[in-house]
């Protein structure tokens, strides 16, 4: 975007601009960090135009502000205002945040203290988010409802799943997709729903060392961005769906590693909520909720590889490597020639 009208729209909150850092996009929008006169440095955020993208500012901001005001180190708003821009049939919103330091974590250099981290910031969100209200926010389980709908019609189209078989060698598990709908239905009926923040993954965390007494690094969560996906439901769809990205993810760690890391190390014991538990029970599942979700998680960030990229070039895409094995390992998909098997 032209420095331009960046320095425009910082005018327009009453910023005294002294110079523009360099940008970074996320899913939803770009941020442009702003050095102001007197030498603080201050985020200004341009979001994506998109349907009811300004209810979806407008409960980001709510969840990121109402951490903050509980002492997480959540980016919050500097002014409530969301200004809109637009120039004929070109519209874009601004908002006006804290600019909070740090460092994201290249894939491959997860530690298990990194790991622990994660897992106790996400239990000390949902220790707090239990007493913001949900009204206003969208439905989790209904929007993978939705989106695990949208995953059945494209892979049931005949090109799709001839492509599948022919290029990648794999077939899908269909009956357990319609399973799986079954289950986000009746999700959308379990007790203890609250707010969660539903992209709690490595690009949305920030760290920072400190050095201790004895001059050793003391790593820490510093920051934690893009509340652009807040919704409500149990607590077990956020927890999978980090887990789902770290599984992926942490390439030098074992499944088991992770797991232990994340939910027990860190959201269980150094983390202010309880790990959560529910167990399914009847004729189609016997299992943990925590492993159906995780497979519809996967299910997901399995689809995105095959609507986004050419076929021919996912065998060369790490994570989409790490995404089907996964897969595979759960009996969601199959090789072409094995034999599918739901007890």
């Amino acid at each position: 975007m032209d420095e331009q009208i960046i320095i425009r729209i910082a005018e327009s909150y009453g910023v005294k601009f002294k110079r523009l850092l360099p940008s970074e996009k996320g899913y939803r929008n770009e941020s442009f960090p702003i050095v102001t006169n007197s030498g603080k440095i201050i985020n200004l955020i341009i979001y994506k135009r998109e349907p009811s993208i300004v209810h979806t500012i407008h409960n980001a901001n709510r969840t990121s502000n109402f951490l903050a005001d509980h002492g997480l180190p959540s980016r919050h708003t500097l002014d409530p205002r969301i200004i809109c821009l637009s120039s004929g049939s070109w519209r874009k919103y601004a908002g006006l945040y804290n600019y909070l330091p740090g460092q994201t974590i290249p894939w491959v250099a997860y530690t298990r203290q990194h790991i622990r981290l994660l897992g106790a910031m996400l239990s000390n969100l949902h220790a707090e988010l239990k007493t913001l209200s949900i009204d206003g926010y969208p439905a989790v389980a209904e929007q993978y409802y939705r989106l695990l709908r949208a995953i059945k019609e494209y892979i049931t189209q005949p090109s799709v799943g001839t492509a599948i078989k022919s290029k990648l060698g794999l077939k899908i598990n269909q009956e357990y997709l319609n399973n799986n709908l079954l289950l986000l239905k009746a999700c959308q009926r379990l007790k203890y729903q609250q707010v969660l923040h539903m992209d709690f993954v490595r690009s949305n965390i920030l760290f920072e060392s400190k050095l201790s007494g004895k001059s050793q690094s003391n790593l820490a969560i510093c920051g934690v961005l893009d509340f652009e996906k807040t919704a409500y439901g149990h607590p077990l769809f956020d927890i999978a769906r980090s887990l789902a990205f770290l599984l992926v993810d942490c390439k030098y760690k074992t499944n088991q590693q992770v797991r232990k890391y994340f939910l027990y190390s860190g959201y269980q014991k150094r983390g202010s909520n309880r790990l959560p538990h529910v167990k399914l029970n009847n004729s189609i599942w016997s299992s943990d909720l925590l492993e159906r979700l995780l497979d519809i998680f996967l299910t997901y960030d399995f689809y995105k590889f095959l609507k986004h990229n050419p076929y021919e070039s996912l065998i060369d895409n790490e994570h989409y490597q790490r995404t089907r094995d996964l897969l595979l390992s759960r009996k969601v998909i199959y090789w072409i020639g094995d034999t599918i098997n739901l007890n």
